[in-house]
């Protein structure tokens, strides 16, 4: 199948031809990049997917109420020291308020906060669209199961989210989920690029257990 074309939009966001899809015919528009994926996330390639799901409001009213104590006591005791709390908390915050992920023609980039791993596409051997308990992960954030499986989860998913099973530099298998308001467009976004992989490229996923 022919590759998609790259086109520019008023907004400036990539589109991409569906060609080879359901819908040949379908221009996928991709929302404008912020800041932050332009310059850490732009990815290898056409852009098949981009998704930001931010904290939700409680998360951000506690993080600034903290600070606001801590300024308040800082004024009161005409001291410095309550405010070397704040660095901490802004760590805190760009560290559990995004959760990012771009799936490219080279990788799946999945960034909480600044922290994630860049996935190559043909170290993929499988990614499916699931459900998960975050009981079973010890809640929300990067966390890590009992089975060695790591998530990438913000609440207000649904305890929806895309498992994608890859293996590493190391030749290890890892197995990375990712939560998403969206498993089903991810999921689908993974298989583009992996079906469009150089027909010459050595796939350095290895062969599914059994």
């Amino acid at each position: 199948a022919a590759m998609p074309e790259a086109e520019e939009n008023p907004g400036g966001a990539l589109m991409a031809t569906a060609d080879g899809d359901e819908f040949p015919n379908a221009i996928v528009e991709m929302r404008t990049p912020d800041l932050y994926e332009m310059t850490y996330m732009k990815g290898e390639g056409l852009v098949y997917h981009r998704a930001k799901e931010v904290a939700p409001w409680p998360l951000h009213a506690l993080l600034g109420g903290v600070a606001l104590i801590e300024v308040i006591a800082a004024a009161a005791t005409w001291t410095l020291a309550p405010l070397l709390a704040l660095p901490i908390l802004a760590l805190v915050w760009a560290m559990f308020s995004v959760l990012r992920v771009t799936v490219s023609e080279g990788e799946v980039s999945i960034q909480y906060g600044v922290f994630g791993p860049k996935i190559p596409i043909d170290a993929i051997e499988s990614a499916e669209a699931t459900t998960y308990d975050w009981k079973k992960f010890g809640g929300w954030g990067i966390k890590r199961n009992l089975k060695g499986e790591w998530i990438y989860n913000m609440p207000g998913d649904g305890g929806r989210a895309v498992r994608i099973r890859w293996t590493n530099a190391k030749g290890r298998r890892r197995v990375t989920l990712v939560g998403s308001k969206e498993p089903h467009e991810l999921a689908a976004a993974i298989g583009k690029a992996q079906r469009r992989l150089p027909g010459g490229a050595a796939p350095k996923a290895l062969p599914p257990e059994r």
